[in-house]
């Protein structure tokens, strides 16, 4: 059996809702959003930093829930910085964008920690070397990166261990 035929079995099998059909698809569909962030986020590892304002930071309600427990947060940032007597501001906090419950907002102030401040009060931002409008307070780490592989390789492993192991 060929790939393509193998592609087109599966497609099959996902279109009559067989759970072999949609989890080989979601796992393909795993791999290739988390191959995307996995380059992006190495990117960004090499991406220099200069001193920044930081004009605003916290968290942000996302959504519109009534109910205090179901609410959702993300974090969001306001600073400016200049890059070869430039000036930009940019909101972006980090490559990984989180939304959280109100329960689990604790996540998030943790992220929120790690934004490099001066003393001065002064934040380190990293901008994009080729396009310095784009920029993020925090880079992904090693552990970031971990976490992205295993989502990227995860269910394709449980895929094969579940159908051919």
């Amino acid at each position: 059996m060929t790939l393509t035929d193998y592609l087109e079995n599966m497609w099959k099998l996902a279109m009559q809702g067989e759970l072999q059909g949609i989890w080989f698809w979601a796992a393909v569909y795993c791999l290739l959003v988390c191959s995307y962030s996995i380059v992006f986020q190495l990117r960004t590892r090499r991406w220099p930093s200069v001193k920044g304002k930081l004009i605003e930071v916290g968290l942000s309600k996302f959504g519109a829930d009534s109910v205090r427990a179901e609410q959702d947060y993300i974090a969001e940032a306001l600073y400016s910085y200049t890059v070869d007597d430039v000036s930009y501001t940019g909101s972006k906090v980090s490559p990984w964008i989180f939304v959280t419950s109100h329960n689990a907002r604790f996540i998030l102030q943790k992220q929120m920690r790690a934004i490099q401040t001066y003393p001065d009060g002064g934040v380190k931002v990293f901008y994009n070397p080729r396009n310095p409008k784009k920029s993020l307070l925090i880079v992904a780490g090693k552990v970031g990166l971990v976490v992205t592989l295993l989502i990227a390789t995860l269910p394709m492993i449980l895929y094969y261990s579940r159908f051919y192991g």
